[in-house]
């Protein structure tokens, strides 16, 4: 791929006769065999009053892999396609890219971090991805030590100002080793005089449990599943963000109190390994609310039938999409901001959303897990990974279960029984007839004994907002003004 990457000039290009290679929801790459030509297309705020097309077109690929690499390339920067000419037009680049996809865990995210910082060494060097490769060549194409020994001191350069503009010590870790990647793809080995050793600078911290109920108490029902899943389960916002249904389907719908959630290797970073955990009451709760208000739908948004394939979380447009860990990020960050707890530390806050991760992991080993069990359950793979695996997920709900991990304290039964008369007490004073809602709720079933007055509760909670929802339909079908209002 030796020609430049164009911009193309016209609006739009007509893509009669053109083979579609691969597409998503904004962008499309097509095969033109008759000029010799990929021809792509990418739209960037899709849906909004500044969504903008962006055609490009690139010398048509002669491998199967040549055409996956574009379309890699495509999905990491469909944000920010600037960036999109900038690999394609340079050869050491797509070398980079086809070592981060074959050899790496073809992380969008790495590919962007990667080519943000090229792009910012290339920059500072005002020389090309391909000029900075050639600079370390002699006539015959072979690295000339004098040459390369020169590029090191330039990188060296380059992180030395960034030190200075006050950059973290870890943000000049990964910087260089992104530099030292991309010289080590194209044949050069590169060696800067100073090595950063990774050291935090700007801490985070483990939230407390009253942190925690002060999120839940300011979150939406969405945010309120998210920060129990994360706070209880271990999981990895980017890992939340890819379950489905399909992965808590089975103890959700059986009633199984740890929920057992098993997570692929491909929804774990670097894809190491999969792994099993478990989410406790308080999550199952609150995921349960959340599916419920999304099969009967809410505002805009129409009623959404579950399947196995539905994303866990999804975001609040009308059209079924999986939440966006980057979106997820931002719902969180507001909710921490809502709750007080965004208090920064240096320049970071030292409540992150990944703390709640080391929630999990404090609050699992004070309560006596052993360390390997719960590296396990967090996605870890250690030495001892194989031999926690063979103990099989029965035994691991046993130890979370015996953890009694909590992020509220357990009510005891006396309050149980207070809040279900609180609640029965409600229904009463809006005189809401729940008779059938419930019966509907019990399915033939006999009144629950007080070892089950968590069901009643639930139930009885389930009954008045359908008691409620039924009471509103009645009154807008009753009243045509009502419904021209809406």
């Amino acid at each position: 791929m030796t020609e430049i990457l164009k911009p193309l000039k016209q609006p739009h290009f007509d893509t009669e006769g053109l083979v579609l290679v691969a597409e998503s929801d904004n962008y499309w790459i097509y095969n033109d065999d008759r000029m010799d030509k990929a021809r792509i297309e990418v739209v960037t705020n899709k849906g909004k009053s500044n969504e903008k097309h962006c055609f490009f077109e690139c010398p048509r690929p002669k491998r199967k892999l040549e055409w996956r690499l574009i379309e890699y390339v495509i999905k990491a920067f469909t944000r920010q396609t600037n960036l999109i000419p900038f690999v394609l037009n340079n050869n050491s680049m797509m070398k980079l890219a086809e070592y981060l996809y074959r050899h790496g865990s073809k992380s969008l995210s790495s590919m962007y971090t990667y080519a943000l910082t090229v792009k910012q060494f290339s920059d500072y060097a005002k020389m090309s991805p391909d000029e900075l490769i050639a600079a370390c060549l002699n006539s015959e194409g072979i690295p000339d030590q004098k040459k390369v020994h020169e590029a090191s001191l330039l990188v060296d350069e380059f992180l030395g100002e960034l030190e200075a503009e006050g950059r973290a010590t870890y943000s000049l870790l990964v910087k260089s080793a992104c530099i030292k990647t991309f010289y080590k793809v194209n044949g050069i080995q590169i060696t800067p005089p100073i090595r950063y050793k990774a050291r935090t600078t700007y801490r985070d911290r483990a939230p407390t449990p009253e942190e925690i109920q002060k999120m839940i108490e300011v979150a939406d029902v969405r945010e309120k599943a998210m920060i129990a899943m994360l706070a209880t389960g271990g999981f990895r916002i980017g890992t939340l963000c890819r379950l489905k249904y399909k992965h808590v389907k089975e103890d959700l719908e059986a009633g199984r109190v740890p929920l057992h959630i098993h997570v692929e290797a491909e929804l774990n970073k670097g894809k190491v390994c999969d792994y099993d955990t478990f989410i406790n009451d308080e999550a199952v709760r609150y995921l349960k609310l959340y599916l419920e208000q999304r099969r009967k739908g809410l505002d805009k948004i129409p009623p959404e039938p579950m399947t196995d394939e539905s994303p866990l979380f999804r975001t609040k447009k009308k059209e079924v999409k999986p939440l966006p860990p980057r979106v997820a990020k931002i719902a969180l960050r507001n909710v921490l901001k809502r709750a007080g707890l965004f208090k920064k530390n240096g320049k970071r806050s030292e409540i992150r959303i990944h703390s709640l991760r080391k929630f999990f992991r404090t609050q699992m080993t004070a309560l006596g897990v052993p360390t390997e069990y719960v590296e396990y359950m967090m996605g870890h793979k250690l030495s001892t990974y194989h031999d926690v695996r063979m103990k099989g997920v029965e035994f691991l709900r046993g130890k979370y279960a015996e953890a009694n991990i909590r992020i509220f304290p357990k009510p005891g039964i006396d309050e149980k029984k207070a809040a279900l008369l609180a609640i029965k007490k409600l229904a009463e004073t809006a005189g809401l007839d729940l008779s059938k809602p419930l019966s509907e709720l019990m399915s033939g079933r006999t009144v629950l004994e007080d070892e089950d007055i968590d069901r009643q509760i639930e139930m009885y909670a389930k009954a008045i907002w359908e008691a409620f929802r039924r009471n509103l339909v009645t009154d807008l079908k009753g009243n045509p003004d009502c419904r021209k209002n809406l």
